[in-house]
């Protein structure tokens, strides 16, 4: 039995990411701050989902939820995918941002999946296992107004690749999938049919994406068959990269 860990599993990508890899016939170990989607996450097979509240942008938290892992035989032993989705987001200009919006972007998008990879590497070494970190299109080409979270995307793009060169020695693999405009609550559209409609056409395929497309592709890095794919960055934005 494989064990995969999720950040920020509570809802939208997260929570697909979770359910995807559930169907696999994988062990989950649901992470994120809100204990109450979790639960829910759990309740929907409790043998075979392990909800942890945990804040990632502190440190304790997750030396914490390490510490427990390495201590359960069940799921902690058998970690072999860690999914690092977890992010925060918020539209402001360069000139409206402060040190605190970008301090607490970094912390999240960034640094608590940094920090939670390091203190987990030596369960995903043991296990031969991967990691997906999920980026973003504007970790690729920035728009205006989100020139915070652009840069900590973009800096996750970089930290993959040095990351699968640094692990490749102890058989862990390391990739990046870069949503594009997915329907999840991160966004203030995601309510909003009105404005969902008026992004559609921003895509070549004529959507904008749903959770589960950003599953499947994390799934396509991490299961059986990928063996030899790391440093890998991709897309999954429907084609807007390219327009």
């Amino acid at each position: 039995m494989n064990t995969v860990l999720v950040t920020g599993a509570g809802t939208g990508i997260g929570r697909a990411v979770a359910e995807k890899f559930l169907a696999e016939g994988f062990q989950v170990v649901a992470v994120g701050r809100r204990p109450e989607p979790l639960r829910e996450l759990e309740r929907t097979n409790p043998l075979k989902i392990r909800a942890i509240p945990c804040d990632i942008s502190k440190p304790d938290d997750v030396k914490k939820l390490v510490s427990y892992l390495k201590s359960d035989a069940t799921f902690g032993a058998t970690l072999s995918v860690l999914v690092n989705n977890a992010g925060t987001y918020e539209r402001k200009s360069f000139a409206d941002s402060n040190d605190v919006d970008w301090t607490s972007t970094f912390e999240v998008n960034l640094f608590g999946a940094v920090r939670l990879t390091r203190e987990a590497m030596p369960l995903l070494e043991k296990n031969q296992g991967a990691i997906v970190n999920v980026s973003s299109t504007l970790g690729l080409r920035p728009v205006s107004q989100t020139s915070v979270y652009s840069a900590s995307k973009a800096a996750m793009i970089n930290w993959t690749k040095a990351l699968a060169i640094e692990s490749g020695a102890r058989k862990v693999r390391v990739n990046c999938v870069c949503p594009g405009i997915i329907d999840t609550p991160i966004h203030p559209f995601h309510a909003k049919p009105e404005a969902q409609t008026a992004l559609q056409n921003l895509q070549p395929l004529g959507r904008i994406g749903k959770p589960e497309d950003v599953a499947h592709a994390v799934w396509s890095l991490a299961g059986p068959g990928s063996e030899w794919i790391t440093g890998a960055v991709l897309s999954v934005d429907g084609g807007i990269e390219l327009v």
